[in-house]
């Protein structure tokens, strides 16, 4: 069950979070764009199961596609269907590991590798996605999150680089996972400090006090989103390789 569940999530996450580009996205209210995403994901969820399981494939093809349209001509880019939609994906790839445990122990990633080397296989795709779920994927629910924030600001109150923000928070969650993976937690504590001393330092006077606000609320979730899926990761990658 678990090798299933790794394979099938990591190609969800891979198709989900870093082969759909915002050309994808922009456009994916022309159907065949949609029909192309999909089919990525089901292409990919092929690759890394390394097995034509037909019934994990279809299954994985028309939820996809049906929780895509719905999200895209019904529902709104906000939190709370961006939630929903991953909640829909994620039971859907839980029960398809349930129902089909032993799925990708048939493929050749398994059949073909030694016991040893698919271990590594499959601490390989759990690292991969937890490296997709705190950065890419976590900025996005975090940006989700402060949205209603951003507007109380207003855009004048948060100017800064194009973009420094997103790669700000990509940079602390990456530092964040490496310290916890080898063991340092120690060194998130330093992160936080340098972070604090670093944003705040510019904040002179009580005027500001939102956005200084704005930017602890910021820096909890990223570090708080960060330490839940190093933990998760380093769990995972030890249930592989004890």
């Amino acid at each position: 069950m678990a090798a299933t569940f790794a394979a099938i999530l990591t190609a969800y996450l891979l198709a989900d979070f870093i082969f759909q580009t915002k050309w994808t996205i922009d456009h994916k209210h022309q159907v065949w764009v949609l029909i192309l995403h999909v089919a990525v994901v089901t292409s990919v969820s092929y690759i890394l199961l390394g097995t034509f399981h037909w019934r994990i494939l279809i299954v994985i093809l028309l939820t996809h596609f049906v929780m895509d349209a719905i999200k895209v001509y019904g529902l709104s880019d906000s939190l709370g269907p961006f939630l929903a939609d991953q909640f829909v994906h994620f039971a859907v790839l839980a029960g398809l590991a349930y129902y089909f445990p032993d799925a990708a122990n048939a493929g050749w990633w398994v059949t073909g590798l030694k016991p040893d080397l698919s271990k590594w296989y499959f601490a390989s795709l759990s690292l991969i996605s937890g490296l997709i779920l705190c950065i890419p994927a976590g900025g996005i629910l975090i940006g989700k999150l402060i949205n209603p924030f951003t507007y109380e600001i207003g855009a004048d109150g948060i100017q800064g680089l194009t973009q420094g923000g997103k790669y700000i928070g990509w940079l602390e969650r990456i530092l964040v996972m490496l310290l916890l993976l080898i063991n340092q937690p120690n060194g998130v504590g330093f992160l936080i400090a340098a972070k604090s001393v670093l944003r705040f330092g510019e904040i002179k006077d009580t005027s500001q006090r939102k956005v200084a606000e704005y930017i602890i609320i910021g820096t909890f979730l990223s570090f708080g989103w960060a330490l839940l899926i190093s933990v998760l990761t380093q769990k995972a990658l030890k249930y592989w390789i004890p």
